[in-house]
């Protein structure tokens, strides 16, 4: 069960991988974590099999003696807030993120509203594995308790932001996720015009698909252009990142999303520490640089950075796909306060969302991949390795080799059976040579290993 969690928590095909007997023993797993008692918030994303899992979960942790705080469908921001607004144990996501809508999964979070971090999630397997967990007297079941835990995340949030300077339309899509009871709302008490997209609540996901990627975003760039809008934003599926369209319909990059927020919300901040991963940007870099603070680069995934920030503090911590934690708000990333920080930076300058991106330097970025059977995996990781020895990668999440005017990184993916090669240089002609390079790399290394 070493392969049960991913770069995040659990997922995989509803009723394949996750299914509600999956489910449930998780929730009898968590709850013998907890020593049989406590109090746990469960939320979920709007996908057809959603109920069907936090139904079974929620079994799971009564019949383990855990009292539950259903908070129903929620994006995962408004999870990680409630599980420590209302002081609960630890708290589960039942999402699977940008992933199509046959996918499902769970997320665990601590009693701080941060993710686990891996020694957590060894834990929960080991209990689950070992058919280690517990179930209580019927005089011990716990209880269930419904809350509005949207109206309460929604209230905080616009208690610690200002209205924004000045009304600017602002184009909504949701891909019909979880962000759909929150951005809306939350943009137009702030002052913004808002137009919604794909900002009806369905899980099978019939505007787009709920990965915001530029072939997925089409609909809201037009959308952005034709009703002269000022911006765009577009969420995952369970809200937890932002990417944006400038008001000339072209797409502000996760990197540049999460650089954006960041010097926004640390402005006010003497030499801000940064946590981010070995697959992002050097804009951020650049930020740091910008406002006299510092970096520290982790392995890709959010329970590295939580556990990054937790033991060495952290100001702002984040991904190249636009997921931002602002760790003085709440331990998750958070697609909603990433979307008010960038609005506010433009009101409060007068800058147009592309004005701003432009203040940042430009780096050009090539993303492939290639598959690769999850069991070659580590086989293939050991032969790259060897064959880059004499370039000092950097080895912290598979292979980040660095050269004079840029980077590549090749690391396995922790949620798809597929290596993946990224590369960034100042040139689109040297960043499509780096990339070209990993890539025949990583093509021989894949057969080597298949043929071996």
């Amino acid at each position: 069960m070493t392969d049960l969690f991913g770069t995040f928590g659990i997922r995989g095909v509803t009723n394949e991988k996750v299914n509600p007997e999956l489910a449930m023993k998780l929730g009898q797993a968590l709850a013998t974590h907890l020593d049989n008692e406590g109090k746990v918030a469960v939320g979920y994303d709007p996908r057809t099999s959603s109920e069907m899992i936090e139904s079974a979960i929620t079994s799971g942790l009564l019949s383990g003696g855990c009292d539950v705080l259903r908070l129903g469908m929620v994006p995962t921001p408004v999870l990680s807030f409630s599980t420590k607004n209302y002081s609960c144990d630890a708290g589960i996501m039942i999402t699977a993120s940008h992933n199509p809508p046959q996918y499902n999964g769970m997320k665990f979070w601590d009693e701080e509203g941060a993710g686990f971090i891996r020694d957590k999630e060894d834990e929960l397997v080991e209990i689950y594995s070992g058919d280690k967990s517990e179930q209580v007297g019927w005089n011990e079941l716990g209880k269930t308790e419904e809350v509005d835990a949207v109206k309460k995340y929604k209230n905080s949030l616009l208690e610690k932001v200002s209205e924004f300077d000045e009304e600017l339309k602002v184009v909504v899509d949701c891909a019909s996720g979880a962000g759909c009871v929150t951005t809306p709302y939350i943009l137009r008490e702030l002052g913004c015009h808002v137009v919604t997209l794909n900002s009806q609540v369905d899980g099978h996901f019939p505007g787009r698909l709920p990965e915001p990627t530029s072939e997925h975003l089409g609909d809201l760039k037009n959308a952005v252009k034709s009703m002269e809008a000022d911006l765009g934003i577009a969420h995952d599926g369970d809200a937890d990142r932002t990417i944006m369209v400038d008001e000339n319909g072209e797409i502000v990059s996760g990197d540049r999303v999460f650089a954006l927020a960041g010097i926004n919300y640390l402005k006010d901040i003497d030499n801000p520490r940064i946590v981010t991963t070995v697959a992002t940007s050097s804009v951020m870099d650049d930020v740091a640089e910008q406002l006299d603070g510092e970096i520290e680069r982790t392995k890709v995934g959010e329970p590295e950075l939580v556990e990054e920030y937790k033991k060495n503090g952290a100001d702002l911590a984040g991904e190249e796909n636009g997921g931002v934690i602002f760790t003085d708000w709440a331990m998750a990333r958070d697609g909603m306060m990433t979307a008010v920080q960038i609005i506010d930076y433009m009101t409060r300058t007068g800058k147009t969302l592309s004005e701003l991106s432009d203040t940042l330097p430009d780096y050009k970025q090539r993303k492939r991949k290639a598959e690769c059977p999850n069991e070659l995996k580590q086989d293939v990781l050991a032969d790259l390795t060897k064959k880059f020895e004499d370039e000092n990668p950097i080895t912290k999440d598979g292979l980040r080799i660095e050269v004079e005017d840029g980077w590549y990184i090749l690391r396995p993916s922790g949620t798809e059976p597929v290596f993946r090669c990224f590369s960034e240089a100042k040139t689109d002609e040297k960043s499509e040579e780096l990339v070209r390079k990993g890539m025949d790399a990583l093509r021989d290394s894949i057969e080597k290993v298949k043929n071996s």
